[in-house]
């Protein structure tokens, strides 16, 4: 058997301020990957297309790839940059074909300037290339923006259970083996089932451990005891892509057509009486920071975190916004703050060099809607190449270059700076900058809840900030 493998992964925010072109996936962990090297670099890896992979192998498939490209979130992806990774795919395709079977790992919010709908308008075009015979099954993130366009060119959808997002291999396997069962004829040619209650709930109250997301997951456990339905996955939806189909979707991977409508129809009425419960009140900045500094004097033995959950670069911020770094500078807090992108400071802080001291002007400078630049006096403290290896759930096993990265102590604030926008999803963004988060008695970490996987671990208490 022969199964083509690939992967465009973007989560839109066309509120950013930050433009998506080439460029944004090229400088990602694995860059644009074509052809063979899909399978060579992926292999191994606790990913989508490593779950894939691991199938694959196991069953005997000859996997081809086609394209592997994803970038951290940010505004509408260029129209010449869809197109061309699109093209690759298609022309893989087209030259390596045909195909017992297409497995591909989406995201589910990807909003081009040429095509609203990415995925569906992706999945149809393969499906023009592979014909109606060959079935083509999509892993996805649980905050896709589902269209029914897109359910009518595939077989099977496999959106990822948790949040923060853990089990991207796990989903992965499972949508191989979905297509396993499927060339064996071990069931019958499955086909996707959609239910769209009008809600947009905001991302915060999206965990999956708890609250609604999890009554939800469970909804959908309980439909997939039955053996003609091989799938239920939830989405919260991405309410930050400004498109008339954003939000919850379920979609229910079925061989019975009845069974799947009759499923996604009453778990999706279920989110639909549960809607309040996605509603969540968070602290603004001082209220936020006077709450974590009061505990920090308990000495409660562990970190306290305060998340900047407004400027989330996992789901476009601009990862600058200055004002909770801002108020923690006032404050002359202790503690260390992950990532600050701002190139400038970090070329300022090369120039100066390591144990120099100058005026920096940090953040702010993406765009000046949320606030100036924090200006302070600090010491160059430690220059990084900003690479490493991540440990934490999120990122497991997989490189991560924040770029060229410099850490600016300020007093005893240790503030990282990157030059790539990041996420701090994982403990490696402080340790590239030399620091112990364990050690630290507070904590900034831009980041909306992927961080959650590696850092409740080790803090004592997580507030959530509006800043």
């Amino acid at each position: 058997m022969r199964i083509a493998v690939g992967m465009i992964s973007h989560e839109t925010n066309t509120f950013s301020p930050i433009p998506t072109t080439l460029e944004s996936f090229a400088e990602e962990r694995i860059g644009v990957l074509e052809g063979a090297q899909v399978v060579e670099t992926m292999t191994g890896r606790k990913t989508g297309i490593g779950g894939f992979i691991d199938v694959g192998q196991n069953e005997g498939w000859e996997m081809v790839g086609t394209i592997a490209a994803g970038a951290t979130p940010s505004g509408d992806v260029d129209a010449g940059a869809y197109d061309h990774m699109k093209q690759i795919m298609l022309d893989k395709l087209n030259a390596e074909g045909p195909f017992d079977g297409v497995l591909l790992h989406l995201h589910g919010a990807m909003l081009a300037q040429n095509a609203p709908d990415a995925e569906g308008d992706l999945c149809h075009a393969v499906r023009a290339v592979i014909g109606p015979d060959v079935p083509l099954i999509v892993e996805l993130d649980l905050h896709g923006n589902i269209t029914p366009n897109f359910c009518k060119a595939v077989d099977g959808v496999f959106a990822y259970n948790t949040n923060p997002h853990i089990d991207a291999w796990e989903r992965g396997v499972e949508a191989a083996e979905c297509m396993a069962s499927l060339l064996k004829g071990e069931i019958t040619r499955p086909n996707v089932s959609i239910s769209k209650p009008p809600m947009l709930p905001p991302t915060i109250n999206m965990r999956t451990a708890e609250g609604p997301m999890k009554r939800l997951l469970e909804r959908g456990w309980e439909w997939e005891k039955k053996p003609e339905i091989l799938d239920v996955s939830i989405f919260g939806g991405f309410p930050y892509a400004d498109f008339d189909l954003a939000g919850t979707s379920i979609l229910v991977t079925s061989t019975d057509a009845q069974a799947g409508a009759e499923c996604a129809a009453d778990v999706g009425g279920f989110a639909w009486e549960i809607r309040d419960d996605f509603l969540k009140s968070i602290a603004p900045i001082e209220d936020a920071v006077s709450q974590a500094l009061d505990v920090v004097a308990s000495n409660p033995g562990k970190p306290v975190a305060l998340a900047d959950v407004a400027d989330n670069p996992g789901g476009g911020g601009s990862g600058d916004t200055p004002e909770l770094l801002r108020e923690l500078v006032k404050r002359g807090a202790a503690g260390a703050a992950a990532c600050i992108w701002d190139p400038e400071t970090v070329q300022q802080a090369q120039k100066i060099g390591e144990g120099n001291s100058a005026t920096f002007q940090i953040g702010g400078k993406a765009t000046d809607s949320y606030g100036k630049p924090v200006e302070v006096t600090g010491t160059v403290a430690v220059l990084s190449d900003g690479q490493f290896t991540g440990k934490g759930p999120v990122v497991r096993g997989q490189p991560v270059s924040c770029g060229p990265t410099a850490r600016i102590d300020v007093g005893d604030l240790k503030i990282v700076v990157t030059s790539i926008r990041h996420a701090a999803n994982d403990q490696g963004y402080f340790r590239v900058a030399g620091v112990d988060p364990e050690r630290e008695p507070l904590l900034m970490i831009k980041s909306r809840g992927h961080f959650r996987a590696d850092f409740e671990p080790i803090c004592h208490q997580i507030i959530e900030v509006d800043a």
